[in-house]
């Protein structure tokens, strides 16, 4: 074999890899006043084959430019691929709308990605139509062949739940809502949807609420709920703030969302209990 030919592959979590990501580019988000939203297509497996070191330095590149250079307080990273991905498929890493100058984004791309981006067998994508878009293009193996579903319910009593999504980021929560699509649950998201619906939380089974949005009185009105409905009640949370002490009867999602998050969300709120168990919902805590 010619060594310069060989290629490092590892097998890696692509959830793993934008979580590790979120932390690294975290100061300066935080610096910039900006939010980091990742959404997933349901095509994308979970475990994958290639080098997720150079996949991370490569990202990691491109959000501290975006960070640096656009004037967005939400910067949204997709991702996509093929409706089957079987054995190797290219993954579309994307983020539309940098508003970035034309000069200075190709600048970089070709300065600063081109030869990382070479090295993993991936290209850059240029649209002539979206100039201040990155969009970069690079394949990846998939772990379990021949596998579609990549996220499996472990209990039937965790399929067909109906979903209520109240977020201060419509961004955030439209983000959850595809996640929450995978599993084939009815999202509903927003207020005017509750009002749509006579305002009547008992009609759903789960509710997502940003803790920014929390109030005594909403509070008070998921408990009078949960005495006549098994409404289960999960707070959103921003990941700054873990260390303060917030007691509540919900489970604590932290941001950033990944598919793998959303699943691990359902599995804990759905998992079978001894029956002695008076709650059916716990405190956890997902950083």
């Amino acid at each position: 074999m010619d060594l310069n030919e060989e290629t490092i592959e590892d097998t890696f979590n692509i959830n793993k890899v934008l979580e590790t990501l979120f932390s690294s580019v975290k100061s300066i988000a935080t610096e910039k006043r900006i939010e980091l939203l990742y959404e997933m297509d349901s095509t994308i497996p979970r475990k994958l084959r290639g080098d997720s070191d150079a996949l991370l330095l490569v990202l990691n590149k491109i959000l501290t430019f975006v960070f640096q250079n656009s004037d967005k307080k939400e910067i949204v990273l997709s991702l996509s691929s093929v409706e089957d991905f079987l054995y190797e498929e290219f993954i579309s890493f994307r983020i539309q709308e940098t508003h970035i100058e034309k000069e200075k984004l190709q600048a970089f791309l070709k300065i600063h990605l081109n030869k990382e981006i070479e090295m993993l067998g991936g290209n850059i994508v240029y649209d002539n139509e979206n100039m201040s878009d990155i969009h970069i293009s690079i394949p990846f193996k998939n772990f379990e062949l021949g596998f579609r579903r990549h996220y499996r319910l472990p209990h039937k009593n965790a399929v067909g739940k109906k979903i209520l999504v109240i977020c201060s980021n419509d961004k955030t929560a439209q983000s959850l809502k595809k996640m929450f699509q995978y599993f084939h649950y009815d999202v509903h998201t927003g207020m005017d949807e509750l009002k749509k619906h006579g305002n009547d939380l008992s009609i759903y089974d789960i509710l997502i609420i940003s803790e920014k949005m929390i109030t005594e009185k909403t509070k008070e009105t998921i408990a009078k709920v949960q005495e006549r409905a098994p409404l289960k009640y999960v707070l959103l949370r921003d990941p700054y703030d873990l260390e303060d002490d917030i007691k509540t009867d919900a489970e604590h999602f932290i941001k950033p969302i990944t598919q793998e998050k959303v699943f691990d969300l359902i599995v804990s709120l759905y998992e079978e209990k001894p029956r002695t168990e008076k709650s059916d919902t716990t405190l956890i805590e997902k950083a």
